[in-house]
């Protein structure tokens, strides 16, 4: 009797299929942890650009430049990513001032997408 106990052409495309469908899975969990480690680094860091620029306002005179300028924007440079943060502040009292912080998201394009916005009430009474 010949007996072969070796593998068929058939079951080595068989076992080859299933291993690369499962290398596919894992691939594409790794992309996706990727890409949310991303914008969650992006969204702590806009949040903090955002606290320091309403820290400014709320620790500033109402006599002040800032106040005066109503709106403005600066850009920043954070870990490598430029981020563009912009404020606009309401006449009267008490006043709103509101804070946008903008990420730029492909080098190549230069789009910039909003990643947080912010809006508060300032008064010297309070």
């Amino acid at each position: 009797m010949n007996e072969n106990h070796g593998f068929t052409l058939i079951e080595f495309l068989i076992a080859a299929g299933i291993l690369v469908c499962g290398l596919v899975g894992v691939t594409s969990v790794f992309s996706f942890v990727i890409r949310t480690n991303n914008a969650n680094r992006q969204i702590a860091v806009a949040s903090s650009l955002l606290s320091d620029k309403m820290e400014e306002f709320r620790s500033t005179a109402f006599t002040d430049a800032i106040w005066t300028r109503r709106t403005g924007s600066e850009t920043l440079v954070v870990g490598g990513e430029r981020y563009t943060r912009v404020w606009q502040a309401g006449p009267g009292v008490p006043r709103t001032v509101t804070v946008i912080v903008y990420v730029e998201r492909h080098a190549l394009t230069r789009r910039s997408i909003e990643v947080i916005r912010a809006t508060t009430l300032f008064s010297p009474i309070f």
